[in-house]
């Protein structure tokens, strides 16, 4: 009786325990905000010169005879919605609001929550996608992100950076390259998505 009642005990001690030990920040459910940027741009350059900003991308349209519109605002929320986005940030079953109004640089840059309430809320800003091209280098899809972490409005965690991702093998020289070039373009920008989203979760809290 004496060791049943032990063991009870035991029990009930441990309960409380586990009951006063703080949740894991994966395990916490937050308000998961996600902005798009306006579009891609996009830059680089030949062994002799320059490009201007967006003179490739106006290339490749021409080359595919229309506008292919990659990585539209709409585009890029269904393209991010295919990531378990809660689980890369560290917020398991945590819902998702995806936000269509796509975000600048500047505005994602700027202090304080764009989403006040209680609680945990994230908010995972991707302002800016640039195809980049060097002379001697292959094609890339590189992205700006910015995602901060706020509890009851204060904040806890903040990280922005860059991401690339290649594009090896790209090539649009004729109409019927646009569908396999798209698919590497989208292909690129979730890779380079995955890895903003997993980098935010690599830093101390603040």
């Amino acid at each position: 009786m004496y060791w049943k009642s032990l063991g009870a005990a035991a029990l009930i001690a441990a309960g409380a325990a586990s009951a006063e030990a703080p949740m894991p920040e994966s395990a916490r459910s937050c308000d998961i905000h996600v902005y798009p940027a306006d579009g891609v741009h996009s830059v680089g350059e030949d062994f002799d010169a320059v490009k201007r900003v967006d003179q490739d991308l106006r290339d490749y349209y021409r080359a595919a005879g229309r506008s292919l519109d990659w990585l539209t605002p709409d585009r890029q929320l269904t393209l991010i919605s295919q990531l378990p986005i809660a689980r890369l940030i560290g917020a398991d079953n945590s819902p998702t609001t995806m936000h269509s109004e796509p975000l600048s640089r500047h505005q994602a840059l700027e202090p304080g929550p764009r989403q006040p309430g209680a609680g945990c809320v994230v908010e995972v800003m991707l302002p800016q996608l640039m195809l980049e091209r060097g002379g001697l280098a292959g094609r890339s899809l590189r992205v700006f992100g910015v995602v901060r972490r706020y509890d009851n409005g204060a904040l806890t965690r903040s990280y922005s950076g860059f991401a690339s991702s290649s594009m090896e093998g790209f090539r649009l020289k004729a109409p019927e390259d646009a569908p396999a070039a798209t698919s590497l373009v989208e292909q690129a920008y979730r890779g380079a998505v995955e890895t903003v989203l997993r980098n935010s979760t690599k830093i101390p809290r603040k």
